[in-house]
């Protein structure tokens, strides 16, 4: 009986079978004969890379440039798992975006281009649609707030009405840390102590920034010291003109108008009404009140 041959005879046979095999089968995808090793893509990547528009393939075949530099088509469809199909389409897109350059060569070869220098910008765009998508949150929040139980009619686009002193005051802090250029706040004399009270942080923070800060007061001895107060952090004067209500304005694009009731000392209780607005003309009208009575006005 005729033994079989001993493993060690076995192996070359089969190793050199095998390696045939693999060579064949990379030669097919047009890669190397060594197979290659795909960098680890992950979700969280490409999710990042669609938000900027890029679709799934897109995303897969330019981290598969990003993460292993210059490839072949044929390549950056196996490292980057992209169909084949679908591998000349992807490239052909980023190359239109810029993010893909063609490296003259037989076959092409392709490069991705710098994230910095396309996808930034981008980026960018993007965070500032984020910005005012969150304005846009933050108004239709405060007209939920304001018209509950208000009765009052609301012009959408430029007038919103708020009821409640708490959520007043609450929307107007906002709006002071949101300022940039200049604020413009009037105040009766009760008014004065609560506007001391709930948003003097918020006042000198703003002028720390570089914003203009101005602070109309009517004189009164109820608020003689916290005027000396406020003067110690933002431009400040008195004057002898009543009116009936609080205004406050930033930036020459938004003005709240507060009717207080009652006009006591507190920050929270109170039944008052407010009109938001960032129309240009009521605006710009009470920038051009504000300007004459400062004109006018007497430092404290």
């Amino acid at each position: 009986m005729i033994g079989a041959p001993p493993i060690q005879q076995q192996r070359p046979g089969l190793r050199s079978a095998r390696a045939d095999h693999e060579s064949s089968f990379y030669a097919d995808l047009g890669l190397a004969s060594m197979p290659l090793v795909p960098a680890c893509i992950h979700d969280e990547e490409i999710g990042a890379l669609q938000l900027l528009h890029l679709t799934l393939y897109e995303a897969k075949a330019y981290l598969a440039l990003i993460k292993n530099g210059p490839l072949k088509a044929s390549e950056v469809g196996f490292l980057g798992r992209v169909p084949r199909p679908k591998v000349y389409g992807a490239l052909r897109h980023l190359q239109r975006k810029e993010l893909v350059h063609i490296v003259p060569s037989n076959p092409a070869t392709f490069r991705a281009a710098s994230p910095m220098a396309v996808l930034k910008t981008k980026a960018d765009e993007l965070v500032n649609q984020a910005a005012l998508t969150q304005e846009a949150v933050r108004k239709h929040e405060l007209t939920k707030h304001g018209n509950r139980g208000s009765g009052l009619p609301r012009e959408a686009n430029e007038l919103w009405y708020i009821d409640g002193r708490e959520h007043i005051y609450n929307g107007v802090a906002r709006m002071l840390e949101r300022a940039t250029k200049s604020i413009s706040y009037y105040a009766t004399p009760a008014g004065l102590v609560r506007a001391y009270k709930a948003h003097s942080e918020y006042l000198e923070n703003a002028a720390k920034r570089g914003a203009a800060v101005r602070v109309l007061g009517q004189a009164s001895k109820d608020s003689h010291i916290v005027a000396r107060e406020l003067a110690a952090i933002v431009k400040i004067r008195k004057t002898t003109k009543p009116l009936a209500a609080n205004f406050v304005c930033i930036d020459g694009r938004e003005l709240v108008v507060i009717e207080n009731c009652p006009n006591d000392f507190d920050v929270r209780n109170g039944t008052d009404k407010a009109a938001w607005t960032t129309n240009e003309l009521l605006v710009e009208l009470y920038e051009n009140l504000f300007e004459r009575v400062w004109d006018n006005a007497s430092p404290v």
